[in-house]
């Protein structure tokens, strides 16, 4: 693939499995520099080999987006590594399959802190930096949860429910900032965050994370004088609800 003629500095969370390691890939792979963070330090090491023996550049920013300081640690050395952030990519999540009924008080606020605080305390981090520069984009990786019923993902659907919320009111305030802020909403990806019988059972339904990152990555490239605000990616065959 044709590399750009200047890199941009990409910074992806969740950026050690699924889309969010693809988006770094493909980021990488177009000749940006991507800063990559997770809370699982080993397949974060994984990620930044493989993207660096493939000839591209990254670091890893060990960071469990769940926690204020470290979000914040890590967003200031991000920017003092690199001077700012052109992209930031919200894309860690987690989820449990579970009816509202036997989710617990635990499992729920995991999937809030992890899906929705941890794109609020990601993006705050970071917006005093991107405003400043009067430019930037986040792309916030949501779900088509959050505009269809999926019975068994009540927690899910309420964290991603809210970060689309939350984005459409930054972009109202940012957008004459310069700021372009972008809500991607997936069907299913074949990711680990499917349990394993239903990628075993549905894998040639899903989407794969490398076709949405070539998707996603072209939103980037976009003249300046527009905005994609959202674009939703489903299976050609339809939604899988399980």
């Amino acid at each position: 693939m044709k590399k750009r003629a200047t890199s941009r500095v990409v910074l992806v969370s969740g950026a050690s499995d699924g889309i969010g390691k693809a988006l770094a890939e493909a980021f990488a792979t177009h000749g940006d520099v991507v800063a990559l963070l997770s809370r699982n330090r080993g397949r974060l090491a994984k990620v930044r080999k493989g993207i660096q023996q493939a000839g591209g550049k990254a670091e890893a920013f060990p960071c469990d987006v769940r926690r204020e300081r470290e979000v914040a640690a890590a967003a200031r050395r991000v920017v003092q590594r690199f001077g700012g952030v052109d992209i930031l990519v919200n894309s860690a999540g987690v989820t449990y399959f579970k009816s509202i009924e036997q989710t617990s008080p635990k499992e729920f606020d995991e999937v809030i802190d992890t899906n929705l605080r941890g794109t609020f305390l990601l993006t705050k981090a970071l917006l005093p930096s991107m405003l400043g520069r009067g430019k930037g984009m986040i792309l916030n990786i949501v779900s088509h949860v959050a505009k269809a019923v999926y019975a068994g993902s009540g927690a899910y659907t309420a964290s991603k429910a809210g970060v689309e919320g939350l984005m459409n009111v930054l972009r109202a305030e940012t957008r004459a900032r310069g700021l372009r802020v972008v809500n991607v909403y997936p069907g299913a990806v074949l990711t680990s965050i499917w349990h394993k019988r239903h990628r075993e059972k549905h894998a040639d339904r899903m989407m794969s994370p490398a076709e949405v990152a070539q998707v996603v990555y072209q939103l980037t490239i976009q003249p300046p004088s527009m905005m994609t605000e959202e674009i939703v990616l489903r299976p050609q065959g339809g939604d899988l609800k399980v």
